[in-house]
């Protein structure tokens, strides 16, 4: 199986706090986190980490950071020979503030709001690499984030028998070719919520008329992430409910990458999407709480000790 994450990347500076942010006022923090970030690259370093032939495909501008952001996703065992590095990309910088007691985040970003066009070259070099993974005869899976959209529909268009996720929280008109490619779209229950003109759900039938409207996006599975940590698709018309663990773990953000990666991983193996979530669901559960941002991530054996002390009667996973 080969894995492909093709989206955002980006060097995160995360700076957890204990207290809400005033305007014109300042507080101070000792837990610093310095790494590389986005969460399509954030996946790739889990799928990494647990072992999975990864690669990441997306933009960065050949400068210090971008250097420094390849060269932390190859150390862990990412395949990072297909970024494509050009002088029109600004390399994305990000500072993000958490408030642990309210788990809620604030993200300054400084990026360009879509990569530069592929061009002539950079196209000569995506189909040398779609011939390479497609000669392996192996089954393709790529989880995209919306960001690379051009970069994304080149490969959906060109590699064969790619299965497609797509975790998004908006959609921009750039992501909507992708999302109706999807084969399992991924969104949050405030994304969801939004698109039906709600301000929450209160009951099953809305959930329900939700996920059915959202089919306009895709001809894909969809998958709505609850506030509750449950998650919810349809199956033969009657909404499954996959509960989460009221556990505290590492921040949201953390949270829905170690979501997605999981997530990937499932689909990969061809597990079904009820197993696949619930593996998603221990993952997260799974996250040392004690760490922060990437170093939060759990391994494998985590995830069946978390399986272990959670449900009853637990089957391992491997």
């Amino acid at each position: 199986m080969t894995i492909l994450t093709v989206g955002f990347a980006c060097l995160d500076l995360l700076c957890f706090t204990s207290s809400s942010l005033e305007q014109n006022g300042s507080i101070t923090s000792d837990n610093f986190v310095h790494c590389g970030g986005g969460s399509c690259a954030n996946t790739a370093y889990l799928l990494a980490l647990w072992g999975e032939d990864i690669y990441h495909i997306g933009h960065l501008n050949n400068d210090h950071h971008g250097n420094q952001i390849e060269t932390e996703l190859a150390n862990v065992g990412v395949n990072t020979r297909q970024f494509i590095f050009s002088e029109k990309m600004i390399t994305p910088l990000e500072a993000i503030t958490i408030d642990e007691q309210s788990n809620t985040y604030s993200i300054i970003s400084h990026r360009l709001m879509q990569p530069p066009k592929l061009t002539i070259t950079e196209k000569d070099k995506l189909a040398h690499f779609i011939r390479t993974v497609s000669e392996n005869k192996h089954e393709i899976v790529m989880l995209a984030d919306g960001y690379e959209a051009e970069l994304s529909e080149y490969l959906i268009e060109h590699l064969p028998k790619v299965k497609v996720i797509m975790s998004v929280d908006n959609l921009s008109a750039n992501s909507l070719y992708l999302a109706q490619q999807a084969d399992y779209l991924i969104v949050t229950e405030q994304f969801a919520s939004a698109f039906v003109k709600l301000k929450a759900f209160y009951n099953s039938e809305q959930i329900k008329n939700a996920l059915k409207k959202l089919r306009n996006l895709t001809n894909g599975k969809i998958i709505i992430r609850m506030y509750n940590k449950d998650c919810v698709y349809l199956d033969h018309q009657q909404v499954v409910i996959i509960s989460g663990f009221n556990k505290q773990t590492a921040d949201n953000i953390t949270e829905n990458d170690i979501f997605q990666g999981a997530f990937t991983y499932g689909i990969s193996y061809g597990w079904p999407l009820a197993k696949t979530i619930l593996f998603a669901n221990l993952a997260i559960a799974a996250a040392n709480n004690q760490k922060r941002g990437r170093s939060a991530m759990p391994n494998l054996v985590d995830i069946n000790l978390a399986g272990k002390d959670l449900i009853k009667d637990f089957k391992y996973f491997f």
